[in-house]
């Protein structure tokens, strides 16, 4: 049902207009009427009509001025003047101001309820027109997720030539040239476990993607259970660190004391093919989200300061073995990331202390703590007591032979790495049949016009960045290739099997715009619906 507002200062007009037509047999809805423009205004910025009736001469404020303030705020208003002037001058402004229609009274019942049909045919169009426009970005962005991830990874791993970056910024249209460059890592937290569906995190991630269009100088980019990075891009340090804080202000106000986060910010550089350096160290801050408290941002300075407060805990003379914080390590092993890695232990390591690390008793006690540890966290992952003790060997054989805190410190991270790696092996099993049951779930719904990849993963309770992952993984496609192809399928069938119209088949399919599905149809299948029936009947 559409809203109307309506002004008029002649209360008999008004009062008839009112109530001589049956606008809600009609579809429409008088949300609202005043007397004159200036009255009206307030009014109709708080009720949102679709559509305007207003009379142009009036006392205080006119229509063509009321209707002139509301175009700059209500674009989309329809707005039809009923005028007792015939004067070209009148029709030549409204028509200016882009007024619908302009109605000469005497103004009978008819003519204004088909002047207020015309204005909702607009509406429509202009609303299928913006989902259309809205459903194919969503598509152009689902299919290239997994390529932001890939260049993203590319560019922070260093091993793109400039030419190489330029020729992926133009097939990605993301537009990298500026003078001065920071990676920032971010991660939305709850307090259940890390795979589970968290409707307040997708909503959030939701807003945050369609806040961050807005901003062409923050380049987003989903990295699966890491989280979150964004490139920000300007022309000097005062310009970052502006955009650095709006983004942060952002952020928090998405959250909004409802989801928990932590953010990691790296050094500004200047050259594309540094953004290495401003990657690791914005992940050696990120990597502080398992000893920091949440809610907050660290820039890599601030992470400096606060190792070398966690460097004076322990000393050499108080070597107080209880002090290790096994829920640390406990807490990494749930989850944390093979990226985590390094800068976990090397945080780890630095809250011992410089003189305790240095002794090689000490040393070879954290590795048998951490041994004990693993092995309690892999049991609870059910793996079999005869693989543990064949990943773990190592362990015990090399803790004597480390005689130097790098030697110590590497081997731990080849640890965690092996264990982390069996953790995810071990979930990427028990998840195949979750996949499975998601593809059940997308073959019997796929003719919901609203079924997405969040929809999907809270069915199944899995968070959608690690549901996305695990999907593609499972079928070698994105989940929107994959409900695409499910469609098509389904449509080429109705095509040859049925003499349904191509709207209907279209709505049957989950497109509730038949432009929408034709638009698709052409380009999965390289020709149009019609043609492709067309096809069928020459092969008879």
């Amino acid at each position: 049902m559409y809203k109307v507002f309506l002004v008029e200062d002649e209360i008999i007009i008004r009062e008839g207009i009112k109530n001589i037509i049956h606008w809600d047999e009609e579809g429409f809805e008088i949300v609202g009427d005043e007397s004159d423009g200036e009255l009206a205004y307030p009014m109709i910025i708080r009720e949102q009509p679709d559509i305007l009736i207003t009379d142009i001469k009036m006392p205080f404020m006119d229509g063509l001025e009321l209707s002139k303030l509301l175009k700059k705020d209500m674009p989309q208003l329809k707005i039809i003047i009923i005028s007792g002037y015939s004067d070209f001058g009148y029709a030549q402004r409204a028509i200016d101001i882009g007024i619908s229609e302009y109605l000469l009274k005497p103004v009978i019942s008819i003519k204004l309820v088909e002047a207020v049909k015309n204005a909702a045919v607009a509406i429509e169009k202009e609303r299928n027109e913006k989902q259309i426009l809205e459903q194919y970005k969503h598509l152009v962005y689902q299919k290239q997720g997994e390529k932001r991830k890939d260049f993203f990874h590319s560019l922070v791993s260093g091993k793109m030539s400039l030419s190489q970056i330029i020729e992926q910024e133009v097939e990605l249209g993301i537009n990298m040239v500026a003078s001065a460059f920071c990676v920032f890592l971010f991660q939305f937290k709850v307090n259940e476990d890390m795979y589970e569906y968290s409707d307040e995190i997708a909503q959030c991630e939701a807003r945050m993607t369609q806040d961050l269009t807005k901003y062409a100088d923050i380049k987003v980019f989903e990295r699966g259970m890491d989280g979150w990075a964004f490139i920000l891009l300007g022309e000097n340090e005062l310009q970052i660190n502006a955009l650095t804080k709006k983004l942060c202000d952002l952020l928090i106000h998405i959250c909004d004391d409802k989801v928990h986060y932590f953010g990691g910010i790296g050094r500004d550089v200047y050259r594309v093919r540094d953004l290495r350096q401003s990657y690791l160290d914005a992940n050696s801050a990120f990597s502080m989200r398992y000893f920091e408290s949440r809610d907050q941002f660290l820039s890599y300075n601030e992470v400096r300061n606060i190792k070398a407060q966690m460097g004076s805990r322990i000393n050499v003379s108080e070597l107080n073995l209880e002090k290790l914080d096994r829920n640390l390590l406990e807490e990494f092993l749930k989850r944390g990331t093979i990226h985590d890695v390094d800068g976990f232990v090397d945080s780890y390591f630095d809250g011992f202390g410089s003189n305790a690390i240095s002794s090689a008793i000490f040393r070879q006690y954290i590795i048998m703590d951490g041994y004990t540890v693993i092995m309690k966290f892999l049991k609870t992952l059910n793996y079999p007591k005869e693989k543990i003790d064949k990943s773990l060997k190592s362990m015990n054989t090399v803790a004597e032979q480390l005689s130097s805190l790098e030697d110590c410190s590497k081997f731990y991270k080849s640890i965690l790495k092996e264990v982390i790696d069996l953790r995810n092996k071990n979930s990427q099993k028990r998840y195949v049949a979750l996949i499975e049951k998601a593809r059940e779930y997308i073959h019997q719904k796929f003719s919901m016009s609203d079924l997405t990849l969040d929809k999907v993963a809270s069915t199944v309770n899995v968070s959608p960045n690690y549901f996305s992952s695990l999907f593609n993984q499972e079928t070698g496609m994105t989940f929107i290739e994959y409900l695409t192809d499910i469609r098509m399928e389904k449509a080429k069938d109705y095509l040859r099997c049925s003499g349904r119209k191509i709207t209907d088949i279209g709505f049957s399919v989950g497109y509730q715009d038949s432009h929408y599905f034709s638009y698709i149809f052409k380009k999965t299948q390289n020709c149009t619906p019609s043609q492709y029936r067309l096809q069928g009947k020459d092969e008879l």
